[in-house]
């Protein structure tokens, strides 16, 4: 795709704010004309009152000048909050699509691309948009008007003075486009090293603990060094391309500078300029040279832009959704589930889930168990439809599945995994999830209900207490029972357990347990144990071992068998003792 395809797509969220624009633009021309008219009006001071000793028309002229210096000071704040105005408007609206987007997408996404990237999209992506309104559009736009304005009085006051002092800008020009193509590149690959960077810094954050239990600092530390060596490099050969490209506008500013002295100077003398000219004309050169000194800034700013909008637009293209249907049905939903000849690959001829056939009926619990990567927990994550299979179905009461809405079939489902996730913020808005329906009663009941309510009411403000970012200010097994309330409180007809206890002390389980037999009342449960000495009175146990059901029967069934299940359990309760 083209650059200017790229512009045409975030140009509708630009024109949204066409008017605030709109009013950006005209007192941007109005500070413009306004800075014009100094040089000029200086001229005729010198020239028509200085000169002439005219004290009277000098102060007239002053207070032209004041008023000029006025109309440029108020329009410039007006225009640079307008325009920064709608600058954030415009970030405001790209953030909430762009969130709204991610949150839609499926979670085999985010299982590939690094979060670290995705951050990257949403906070610097989009403030390079804004900037290419703030410090590129509107500033571009102020650039241009400036030279032609500039080139426009100093023809109008001395054209012959006029077309020697421009002799040197084509030059400019061709020095402007030829370092600016060659910083476009290198502004290129300084910012995929700041994505890069971002995403070590983040990968880094979330695994600090084990980096420092297992002594990897030095090697993330030389990974990131080397990361931050390529940026530091290839940052410095932009910057020397800038500051190349600035001191070549400015020595061929002087050089304009110098024509205006002696050109003007030799007219001067010969009465065909006066020194007004020369004054005005000096105060115009600055002004000639000044956009195209600053063009290396606003190349950076205008790469920066369209980079952000491809990698915007990629991101906004990304079409991995699981789809509602186009006819969806919605019934009451008992809780029964069903997999039929389930086959499921998370990569192309690499089958995880073979011939999967499962079913837990309303108020059962039934347990799924199996080494690790057998395929235990990708079970669950197609019954909570997060994957659709690659064939067969997943029923809820005889419907497939893919006939509902997420979010419909999902409200009636509620899932605790292993590794809990705690929001920053209150204990409340941790079991509700921000859900105001939910009332406090509610909430209390279904804490005590769980266990967890005397532990909540030990905490210095009660359920209005503050968790720190992912619960680390809790304990595992604390942040595992405020995560089964989060559970109980939404009311599931299905309830998944996925390792649910795997990572909780004896003492904490034995809570939990108590626990959890109250909350899977009526309920149907599907857990995936790696303690099996929790699912003992499970009504129905499958056995995974490489994608395909090895064997199902109750605990007493299976320990008779003697097969992979007594194999299983044997090696645990080896451990153990």
């Amino acid at each position: 795709m083209k650059n200017s395809n790229y512009i045409k797509r975030f140009i509708p969220y630009i024109t949204k704010y066409k008017l605030l624009i709109a009013f950006s633009v005209i007192f941007l021309l109005v500070s413009t004309i306004s800075s014009m008219l100094i040089p000029f009006l200086s001229k005729q001071a010198i020239d028509k009152f200085i000169s002439t000793k005219n004290i009277q028309g000098l102060i007239h002229i002053s207070i032209l000048i004041g008023i000029a210096i006025g109309v440029l000071f108020i329009s410039k704040i007006i225009q640079i909050y307008m325009t920064n105005l709608a600058g954030q408007r415009i970030m405001k609206d790209l953030r909430h699509i762009l969130f709204a987007h991610m949150e839609n997408l499926a979670v085999g996404f985010f299982s590939r691309e690094p979060s670290g990237k995705i951050i990257t999209r949403v906070t610097n992506d989009v403030e390079n948009m804004n900037q290419l309104l703030s410090s590129g559009i509107v500033a571009l736009l102020g650039d241009l008007s400036i030279l032609a304005f500039s080139i426009g009085f100093i023809f109008y006051i001395n054209p012959r003075l006029a077309a020697i002092v421009i002799l040197p800008m084509p030059v400019a020009i061709l020095a402007a486009i030829l370092l600016g193509e060659k910083m476009e590149r290198l502004y290129e690959k300084v910012r995929d090293f700041v994505v890069k960077m971002n995403i070590r810094m983040q990968e880094t954050l979330s695994g600090i603990i084990l980096i420092q239990i297992f002594g990897a600092e030095k090697r993330e530390s030389d990974k990131f060094t080397e990361i931050a060596y390529g940026y530091r490099k290839t940052f410095h050969k932009a910057q020397m391309t800038s500051i190349i490209l600035r001191q070549t506008i400015n020595i061929l500013s002087y050089t304009s500078i110098v024509l205006v002295i002696i050109f003007g100077g030799l007219m001067t003398i010969k009465g065909i300029a006066t020194i007004g000219t020369i004054v005005a004309f000096l105060a115009y050169t600055q002004r000639l040279y000044g956009p195209l000194r600053d063009l290396s800034d606003k190349f950076s700013i205008l790469q920066n832009a369209i980079s952000s909008m491809k990698k915007l637009s990629s991101f906004l293209d990304e079409k991995e959704f699981i789809s509602d249907p186009e006819n969806p049905i919605e019934k009451d939903i008992k809780g029964d589930v069903r997999l039929n000849h389930v086959y499921f690959s998370y990569v192309k001829n690499s089958p995880t889930l073979i011939d999967i056939n499962l079913e837990a009926s309303h108020g059962k619990k039934i347990a799924i168990v199996g080494f690790t990567g057998a395929g235990k927990s990708t079970i669950a994550n197609l019954i909570l439809r997060f994957y659709d299979p690659d064939s067969g179905t997943v029923e809820i009461d005889g419907t497939d599945i893919r006939k509902f809405k997420k979010r419909f079939i999902r409200s009636f489902m509620a899932i605790v995994l292993q590794n809990v996730f705690i929001f920053k913020g209150t204990v409340k808005d941790n079991i509700t999830l921000g859900n105001e329906k939910i009332t406090d009663e509610e909430i209390i009941r279904a804490a005590k209900k769980i266990g967890v309510h005397d532990f909540i009411m030990r905490l210095p403000k009660g359920y209005e207490t503050e968790i720190a970012t992912e619960g680390a200010n809790i304990s595992q097994g604390e942040r595992q029972l405020i995560s089964f309330a989060r559970a109980l409180v939404y009311k599931p007809k299905i309830l998944l357990l996925d390792e649910a206890t795997a990572a909780v002390d004896t003492n904490t389980e034995e809570i939990i347990e108590k626990g959890l037999k109250k909350l899977m009342e009526g309920r149907t449960s599907i857990v995936i144990a790696h303690r099996l000495s929790t699912i003992k009175n499970a009504d129905m146990i499958y056995v995974i071992n490489k994608g395909r059901i090895a064997e199902k029967g109750t605990h007493k069934e299976l320990l008779k068998n003697k097969k992979l299940y007594y194999e299983l359990y044997t090696m645990q309760f080896s451990q153990i003792n």
